[in-house]
């Protein structure tokens, strides 16, 4: 009787002094990242404002690192890349884990508790002709889990949010106030 008490309090005490912040989430395998290419008949200056545009249309900015396209002196063409700061698109604790899973393979972390899901746009963009640009863009996606590892955790697209947010880039392009857009981060 004295050996299963001790046993038992043992493998307690092992339980309970797991250090949370070293536990990895579980990938049954990854996947890819998805890089979603596509030609718009828009000057890149369009395009270019398009998705600055579209950034704040899902609720974010650009990252205020981004600069402007720049000329490539070997092409005589613009090009340049656009990242959105974070855009948070699932809050809920109830249904995270749901929106999440749209979206990507959501790390297994058993027990886990979804409470946030965000992501981030990058943009590459390249000016083929004066009234044509091309367009690579990536998703990243990650998600706070709080109950057993109290830590974000980052995973790849499955390619929906890059198409949403194409098409949203697409539509904007066509929109003439487009050109009038400007970025104001003080709202």
């Amino acid at each position: 009787m004295k050996k299963f008490f001790f046993a038992s309090l043992f493998m307690f005490l092992c339980l309970i002094s797991v250090d949370s912040t070293s536990l990895k989430a579980q990938f049954e395998e990854d996947l890819p990242q998805i890089t979603t290419n596509d030609t718009l008949n828009y000057p890149i200056k369009t395009v270019w404002k398009s998705i600055k545009r579209a950034f704040f249309v899902k609720g974010t900015f650009s990252d205020p690192s981004t600069r402007e396209p720049k000329l490539d002196e070997n092409t005589n063409l613009y090009r340049g890349s656009i990242r959105s700061d974070f855009c948070v698109f699932a809050s809920d604790p109830d249904t995270t884990a749901d929106v999440l899973e749209r979206y990507g393979r959501l790390p297994v972390i058993r027990g886990g508790k979804w409470i946030a899901g965000r992501v981030k746009y990058e943009f590459r963009v390249r000016e083929l002709t004066e009234e044509q640009t091309t367009v690579s863009l990536v998703c990243g996606i990650s998600g706070y889990e709080d109950a057993v590892t109290g830590s974000v955790h980052f995973w790849n697209s499955n390619g929906i949010l890059d198409k949403e947010i194409l098409e949203l880039v697409r539509k904007l392009a066509a929109d003439p106030e487009t050109l009038n857009f400007k970025e104001d981060r003080m709202k």
